[in-house]
């Protein structure tokens, strides 16, 4: 480019300013095609971590990016459908100007109150096409911009967590002592202070440059508007940024600001709802097709626990209860004596072993677990009853169900002692307060006809 002349250059650009409505469209038009299938699967994904892992701690941080991703993904969507639907208007409104360019006020014979009126209230055609067109290239930039303010905020949260994990693990290596807890209180004041900077580094982001109009502190801040710009990657979006505020009133775009705040707050803080009859919340006398493998799609969750079917009809019934990972502090505090071979995160997938001189790499070794105290500990934590009898020798079993290979428990239950007719399951559990007492988990209706 360098050998290319500058009126060449400008007129280049020239030329793209002036077609680049028909890339927009396209643009947008085939993002909104992928987007939509996008949100589908990135709900999919997401449901896939709720229900395999454990989302507590700092794996409750990437969690939280990939819900800004998600969100992300939206806050895209709603911009180009909007940039899609003002572009046609604007297409329209050039293809009415083709037909009729100028208002004839005369030929609508209105009083003379009104016509002047409208004279200068109505825009003239040319004006709004110019007028549309910047509205819509402006929007196509910003829909990018809003991806890159909720990336930003994810992308400090997890400099957070990384940052408290790598400090925590420093500190924790430590052997107690006065130097010990001299440097704790030395990471916590740093560690504070890197989150009152990104604070400082947002406020400034969403005045427009507040902090940077300030002489004495705008030298102090530089360094650290580049590192944050660095770790939130709004270095990508800097120029847009900048472009945007500096061609816009900045009290318009304080007022845009405040309106899509004040529409995420309303969101964040209300809900509609008509069905004032109907329990809200999570209640465990709510009967949910998710609890029955002939009624749960096949490629549907188990929410907690599962039976074979709404109607029995036969001497026995399975119960499926779902191994919860955020349970494994209960099963824990019910079996205090047994420590799993596995750890509660990263494990290794391979050994060491010495054979014949030789060090060998297999698989490892499980062959000494305890299986049936695993078993044990893990049935603890449950309490079955059918209309009020509870069951306190029941045989549990390790089961991978056929919905998403979910792993638990499986309980067979027999029907001598059950109703004709409905029936219900309690399934009570461990608290996780101090009382470690049995509580209320869920109860499952189901009817009982024998053959």
């Amino acid at each position: 480019m360098s050998d290319i002349p500058e009126d060449q250059i400008e007129g280049w650009l020239k030329k793209l300013e002036r077609e680049s409505w028909q890339l927009e469209l396209l643009v947008s038009a085939f993002t909104i095609f992928l987007l939509i299938g996008a949100n589908t699967q990135f709900d999919e994904f997401l449901t896939d971590i709720l229900f395999k892992y454990n989302i507590s701690g700092p794996i409750s941080i990437g969690y939280v990016f990939l819900v800004l991703i998600k969100k992300s993904i939206l806050a895209l969507t709603i911009c180009l459908v909007i940039h899609l639907m003002l572009r046609g208007f604007w297409i329209g409104t050039i293809g009415l100007r083709s037909v009729q360019s100028t208002i004839d006020f005369n030929k609508l014979n209105y009083n003379d109150f009104f016509t002047e009126k409208l004279k200068k209230k109505v825009i003239s055609l040319d004006r709004m096409v110019i007028l549309l067109d910047e509205i819509c290239s402006v929007i196509f930039a910003f829909s990018f911009l809003v991806i890159s303010i909720l990336l930003a905020f994810g992308m400090f949260l997890l400099f957070l967590a990384f940052s408290g994990f790598v400090l925590s693990a420093g500190l924790n290596a430590l052997p107690d002592g006065n130097v010990s807890s001299v440097l704790t209180l030395i990471s916590m004041v740093v560690f504070l202070f890197l989150i009152l900077m990104g604070m400082i580094y947002m406020i400034d982001y969403f005045t427009l440059g507040f902090f940077k109009k300030i002489k004495w502190f705008s030298r102090f801040y530089y360094p650290f508007y580049r590192f944050y710009n660095i770790i939130t990657l709004s270095g990508l979006s800097r120029s847009i940024y900048y472009y945007l505020i500096s061609k816009f009133s900045k009290k318009r775009i304080r007022i845009v600001y405040a309106m899509a705040g004040l529409s995420v707050l309303l969101a964040s803080i209300f809900s509609f709802d008509q069905y004032q009859y109907f329990p809200g919340g999570s209640n465990t006398n709510v009967v949910t097709a998710n609890y029955y493998d002939d009624k749960r799609s096949e490629d549907q969750y188990v929410n907690s626990i599962s039976l074979e079917s709404k109607f029995i009809d036969k001497h026995h019934f399975q119960v499926f209860l779902r191994y919860d990972a955020a349970d494994n502090g209960l099963i824990a505090s019910q079996c205090p004596d047994y420590e799993p071979l596995k750890d509660d995160g990263l494990n290794m997938k391979f050994g060491f072993k010495a054979a014949a001189g030789n060090l060998q790499i297999t698989g490892v070794d499980y062959s000494s677990e305890d299986r049936q105290k695993l078993l044990e500990c893990q049935a603890s934590i449950y309490q079955l009853s059918i209309n009020d009898s509870t069951y306190s020798d029941l045989k549990y079993h390790f089961y991978i169900h056929p919905a998403q290979e979910q792993k638990g428990l499986l309980v067979t239950i027999p029907t001598d002692s059950f109703l004709l007719g409905e029936n219900t399951l309690e399934v009570k559990k461990v608290s996780r307060d101090s009382t470690r007492s049995f509580q209320r988990f869920v109860n499952i209706p189901f009817w009982y006809y024998p053959n």
